[in-house]
């Protein structure tokens, strides 16, 4: 929405997105299968009642509505998505320097999952979530993934695309050097057209 993505890329792009997570879940079930299987039958549980979904969706914590998981899903978001234009920004004058990026996003990625994980695993990325969802459906999980108690199955798709967007509205455009490029640029075309900058 904000960075000149052809629209045309965007149904395509969030496809390829919901199905790479729907592969990552089943390349973890076909490794992890047993050990699923022998929680559940430990705990005297089935995949109807959600034994051990954990594994592939999220789900809001004891005490944690689905409400304050739609709030929980905005501020995660944003916290991710400021660390990631921190580090990443073009404007940003203070960015770190080349090829400490990627470990430093992977770093924040863990610092969210270990401090706020607990509220309901921080999907933070709508494919991240519904890709899995829509596997363990399939895979015998059933109601409890679609739409899962509560019908909580909307929250971890809606959440990150709000909080996606606080970063624009209130950092992005007031970067310094932003709004020098921008003034710049604007003062370029008032020359161009033959008038006077302002």
């Amino acid at each position: 929405m904000f960075r000149g993505f052809p629209w045309n890329k965007v149904a395509p792009y969030w496809v390829a997105q919901v199905i790479g997570g729907f592969v990552g879940a089943v390349i973890v079930y076909s490794l992890f299968f047993p050990v699923i299987d022998h929680f559940n039958e430990v705990n005297h549980l089935t995949c109807a009642e959600s034994g051990a979904a954990g594994v592939f969706i999220t789900h809001p914590g004891l005490a944690i509505t689905p409400m304050h998981a739609l709030s929980d899903q905005v501020i995660l978001t944003a916290f991710l998505l400021f660390g990631i234009f921190a580090i990443t920004e073009q404007y940003n004058e203070k960015a770190p320097g080349a090829n400490t990026g990627a470990l430093m996003i992977g770093l924040l990625v863990a610092v969210i999952g270990a401090s706020m994980g607990y509220l309901e695993a921080w999907a933070i990325n709508p494919p991240r979530d519904l890709g899995p969802r829509i596997f363990a459906f399939f895979a015998g999980w059933g109601y409890s993934a679609l739409p899962s108690p509560g019908n909580y199955w909307w929250i971890p798709i809606a959440g990150p695309l709000v909080g996606a967007g606080a970063y624009q509205l209130l950092i992005h455009q007031f970067l310094p050097a932003r709004v020098r490029a921008m003034d710049a640029t604007s003062g370029a075309n008032s020359r161009v057209q033959g008038r006077p900058a302002e």
